[in-house]
């Protein structure tokens, strides 16, 4: 009976048992009957670290005897800096390791990017030999139908800099002068100085040669960077059987020979016995590498295709040569104006490669389509862009905008219809003309020719995934072969300009540590709401000493400023501005100029100009400014970015703040939020406003010079003063080559406050205002439930 109630009670985990059986017994199969290859560590080889008793030569002897045991060579053993594979925390404190408090550490210094660390070049270096004659001319057009395929060309040019004239927006370095030979060899040098580590491959032309940036991109990709490569139209010199890649044709060379190739250039310029650079440099290359490294037009099934010049009356249009088609480069390039047509023809060129290669996409995408199922058998138009963005709610749709060839009901304002113009005039022009190409390159087989007569109606819109969609309906004469009177039909064409490549725009290197002068004018009817401002200010900038010094202009009207003794509108600010002082800078030595600096202006009409006329003479040339308003309410993000995106010489930063709507009609007598928060019922991004802005005193400097030289000869045509009818914004974008940056910024936010507009600030800076303080009273909806109050009740 006991043996039954044992086993009865069992039974449940006999099942249990088995399978733990049968798993073993599996493992034990298939275990190595050895340990070949295999390194297993014992528990004192992976605490060693941590066994403060074991010596450095007990741990050498546990490491061989393992390598010993698993029958690996103990020679530059793979572990000598092993670290254990399973974390374990120290819980004894005398084996954690000690921190030297006073020990003074130097801080880490992280490289900008990425490539950077991880030791990736860039591509391709172009160097372009000049002279002081050409440089104005035939430079100037090699850099403009090359440069902007290529990711670095630099022009070199003998002599003495202060006597040539460089051109604006090219890389111009100067060499000394001497023959071609030594032009050459200092080029070579600088170039291998200065980015020996920065690319991995190096073409060397002059500026007589047409360069497709295309093609010498494509071929560079398909060749290994570790080649000591020799590459471009191999010449050889009478008498002499070595050969050398002609200059004129351009010369490719690796990093991996200008390693070896650039210290034995001074002695191979010693040693030249020839005048010709080419051949002197062809000449080296086979000394230095033994002969083993000769130049070549092809390698890894990689042609150098290039073509010579040799007729007066060359016209690229006409050449019906294959070499001419293929061609990377042209040699004897004779004026700029060829340089232009070359480019026009390779273009010409490009585009029909691509347009084959599109054809061939789309026909493999429709034989793909064709072997899929039914139910995945979806296909966009046009083939290979993506298909239409599909809202998710009815708030996400792209709404449509109409229009003709005259005017559109999609306007600025609000406004029901305006007349095209600008830009947008130019795009509707020139998406009706590709529709008629693309008609007649339809029909035309069919003989029959097409003639725009009207354009009915127009239809576009932007489609974040695939561009500009556009729906025509055009008006159309129909010419058949063989009849006399066309015939007048309507048809619908639908259109598309996909979005192109993106393009990563080069910005010079900015920090966060830069000090912002920060410029606050204040006009009389502002005064309530500086301390607001300030709580705010030294919450953000005083109370963690971030590197932002405050600079105060107290904007007097005359009336004003002719009380400024016996009654001075700004004396509160002014006792204000001292309890700051006495609060945050106690310090502050005895006799010292104000730590919050501020000084006066009086003008009839305030502008940013007049303002910043007075405040830029006070600064170094290199000071950055962040001229702002007493409403706006900033933290240590949006100055932070002010420094990223004011870069001098380059940009300045213009960002849209969020403004509040009017309290009075929002809230209605409840309690006002401390915080503005972003909510489309509280306010709005105000772009029509101005009043904030980052860049530096050089910029606006010379943006304020470059419009009083153009004022300073025609001050007869104006009857009002310029300096009441600019902003600093129209300043920058009139008179000067900065990149002008507008852009929403979330973390600039401004309380409520009606404009003050006046028509001697000039028309367009009058509308500017009122059309600020139109849109930023309230909402639509909350506008129309003040017009209509009683259908505000209905509705509650």
């Amino acid at each position: 009976m006991r043996k039954t109630k044992t086993f009865s009670s069992l039974r449940p985990f006999v099942p249990v048992i088995l399978g733990l059986s049968l798993g073993f017994s599996m493992s034990l199969v298939r275990m190595p009957l050895s340990n070949d290859g295999c390194q297993n560590f014992i528990k004192d080889h992976i605490d060693r670290h941590l066994r403060s008793e074991s010596s450095e030569s007990d741990v050498k002897q546990n490491v061989a005897g393992a390598y010993q045991e698993t029958d690996i060579d103990p020679v530059n053993p793979i572990y000598d800096n092993f670290e254990e594979f399973e974390p374990r925390i120290i819980t004894d404190p005398a084996l954690k390791p000690k921190i030297d408090m006073t020990a003074n550490k130097k801080k880490v210094v992280r490289t900008r990017f990425l490539s950077t660390e991880l030791g990736i070049r860039e591509q391709l270096f172009v160097g372009v030999l000049s002279t002081p004659d050409t440089l104005p001319s035939m430079a100037v057009a090699f850099n403009k139908t090359a440069s902007h395929l290529l990711q670095k060309v630099e022009f070199f040019v003998q002599g003495n800099p202060r006597a040539m004239r460089i051109p604006k927006y090219m890389t111009v370095k100067t060499t000394e002068e001497g023959n071609e030979i030594s032009a050459l060899h200092d080029v070579i040098s600088a170039i291998f100085d200065q980015y020996r580590d920065t690319y991995d491959w190096f073409f060397l032309a002059k500026d007589s040669m047409y360069l497709e940036g295309d093609r010498i991109n494509d071929l560079i990709s398909h060749i290994s960077i570790n080649r000591k490569l020799y590459m471009g139209l191999p010449r050889i010199t009478h008498g002499q059987s070595v050969s050398y890649c002609s200059l004129d044709s351009g010369i490719l060379l690796s990093r991996t020979l200008l390693l070896t190739l650039a210290p034995a250039l001074r002695k191979c310029a010693m040693e030249a016995d020839t005048k010709q650079a080419d051949v002197w440099l062809g000449d080296c290359i086979h000394k230095t590498f033994k002969g083993a490294v000769r130049c070549s037009s092809s390698i890894y099934n990689q042609d150098y295709n290039t073509y010579t010049i040799d007729t007066e009356n060359f016209d690229p249009e006409h050449i019906d040569d294959v070499s001419f088609k293929n061609a990377l480069t042209v040699a004897n390039v004779k004026s700029p104006r060829m340089f232009y047509s070359l480019h026009r023809q390779f273009s010409q060129f490009e585009i029909e490669i691509a347009t084959k290669k599109i054809d061939e996409v789309q026909k493999e995408i429709e034989y793909v389509n064709t072997k899929l199922p039914e139910s995945l058998r979806q296909t966009s138009w046009p083939l290979g862009i993506n298909p239409p963005y599909k809202p998710t709610n009815r708030w996400d749709i792209i709404v449509w905008d109409y229009f003709t060839e005259e005017y559109s009901l999609t306007c600025p304002g609000e406004v029901p219809k305006c007349e095209l113009s600008g830009i947008d005039k130019l795009d509707i022009k020139n998406i009706v003309q590709m529709a008629m190409i693309r008609l007649n390159d339809k029909y035309n087989p069919q003989k029959i020719s097409l003639e725009k007569k009207k354009l009915l109606n127009g239809y576009r819109r932007f489609d974040p995934k695939r561009g500009m969609e556009y729906t025509l309906d055009i008006l159309l004469d129909t010419f058949i072969e063989g009849e006399k009177q066309p015939i007048e039909i309507n048809h619908r064409v639908h259109m598309l300009r996909p979005l192109s490549q993106v393009e990563l725009i080069p910005m010079p290197y900015v920090t966060e540590s830069s000090k912002i002068h920060m410029i606050l004018p204040i006009f009389a009817d502002q005064k309530s709401n500086f301390d607001r401002f300030m709580q705010k200010f030294a919450s953000v900038c005083l109370e963690s000493d971030d590197n932002v010094e405050l600079n105060i202009v107290f904007v007097y009207d005359p009336s004003d400023a002719q009380r400024i003794h016996d009654d001075d509108v700004f004396v509160d600010v002014k006792v204000k501005l001292e309890e700051y002082e006495k609060r945050y800078y106690k310090k502050k030595p005895p006799g010292s100029s104000k730590l919050i600096p501020w000084l006066s202006i009086k003008t009839e009409v305030p502008s940013q100009l007049k303002t910043m006329d007075v405040i830029a003479k006070k600064f170094p040339t290199d000071s950055l400014f962040f001229l702002t308003s007493v409403n706006a309410v900033m933290d240590e993000e949006f100055l932070n970015r002010c420094r990223m995106n004011a870069v001098q010489g380059w940009q300045a930063f213009f960002p849209v703040p969020f403004s509040s709507y009017n309290p009075d009609i929002v809230y209605k007598g409840q309690p006002l939020p401390k915080e503005i928060e972003i909510k489309p019922s509280n306010g709005h991004f105000d772009l029509y406003s101005f009043d904030e802005a980052c860049f530096y005193n050089a910029d606006y400097m010379s943006a304020r010079n470059k419009l009083s030289e153009v004022m300073g000869g025609r001050q007869d045509d104006f009857v009002k003063d310029p300096m009441d009818s600019l902003d600093i914004f129209n300043l920058f974008v009139k008179y000067s080559d900065l990149h002008v940056f507008r852009a929403v910024e979330p973390q600039l936010k401004r309380f409520y406050a009606h404009r003050h507009c006046t028509m001697r600030s000039g028309d367009d800076l009058y509308k500017k205002c009122e059309r600020s303080n139109a849109e930023g009273l309230a909402s639509r909806t909350q506008l129309a439930m003040e017009l209509f109050p009683d259908e505000n009740d209905k509705t509650k």
